[in-house]
């Protein structure tokens, strides 16, 4: 969430809970009240009014931990923030438990707010979950670590490529793709060479963009015939990192696709890969050593 909208948001808060009997909207007491109101709308602004203050006393925190199951997933959503705010020292222990809380959404919040924390104590903390019962925590866990940015949970997350839930295995490549170690790029082409759901390919191929390394260029090459424009582009900015002379020919063969992407079309992000590889000199080595060769 941007700045922009944070501050909307605490404007509002102040508002909102100004207006209900003429309380202190700066109040956390009036603010734990408002966590309990019917209209989900004054609720995430109270949680957006209890994360302002880094300090909050137990009972708010307690309050914020609550609100991690709220019918409402905005709600939830700021509770979490709300709660990543807080002290670390003062937070952590509360988390932690909170990670084994009966209910699922409590412990998927939990999971979020420390990986918005963050830090190896989190990630330690983190790991422990991947194989958590309920897909919801799962995913979140996946989430989290990958916000920790922790290079370290990339072995233990890697499992989670072939979860069940279509949104657990997506989360886990938006997270592992910050490493391009070859055991985690042969983990995402495996991956996407079986994926069926469309926006779990586009993740795992977004993901193959980060987690560059050569082994993937086979799935790569595969994957730009892809039906889905958005693989197909992913696949191609891949290659222009770690390409070859078999995918500079691939890739000439998709210069007049006009699938489109968020930004253009998948020709465009074939012809940008294509200068990526002759600015190597990817191509250009190759061709010389062959015609050395013959």
């Amino acid at each position: 969430m941007n700045n922009t909208w944070t501050g909307r948001a605490k404007r509002l808060a102040d508002r909102w809970l100004g207006r209900r009997g003429g309380m202190d909207p700066t109040s956390e007491v009036a603010a734990i009240t408002a966590l309990r109101a019917t209209t989900p709308r004054v609720r995430w602004l109270a949680a957006v009014t209890l994360g302002r203050n880094p300090q909050r006393s137990p009972e708010a925190l307690a309050a914020l931990v609550t609100a991690l199951a709220d019918p409402e997933p905005f709600v939830r959503w700021h509770a979490a923030e709300a709660l990543a705010k807080q002290e670390a020292n003062r937070v952590f222990p509360l988390l932690t438990t909170t990670l084994a809380d009966p209910n699922p959404l409590r412990r998927a919040g939990a999971a979020e707010a420390l990986g918005r924390l963050g830090g190896e104590a989190a990630c330690q903390m983190l790991r422990r979950c991947t194989a958590d019962p309920d897909s919801t925590v799962r995913g979140a866990v996946a989430h989290a670590l990958g916000a920790c940015g922790d290079l370290a949970s990339v072995p233990a997350l890697l499992p989670l490529l072939a979860d069940a839930d279509p949104d657990v295995r997506r989360a886990t490549a938006a997270s592992v793709g910050c490493s391009n170690d070859a055991a985690t790029a042969a983990a995402l082409t495996a991956a996407l060479d079986r994926e069926e759901q469309v926006l779990v390919r586009r993740a795992l191929a977004a993901a193959l963009v980060h987690a560059a390394h050569p082994g993937a260029q086979p799935a790569l090459l595969k994957a730009l015939a892809d039906p889905d424009p958005q693989v197909r582009g992913y696949a191609a900015q891949a290659l222009g990192q770690i390409g070859d002379e078999q995918a500079h020919a691939a890739l000439l063969a998709l210069k007049a696709d006009g699938g489109r992407l968020l930004r253009g079309t998948v020709g465009d992000a074939v012809r940008a890969a294509l200068t990526m590889l002759e600015r190597r000199g990817r191509r250009g080595v190759i061709a010389g050593g062959l015609a050395e060769a013959r």
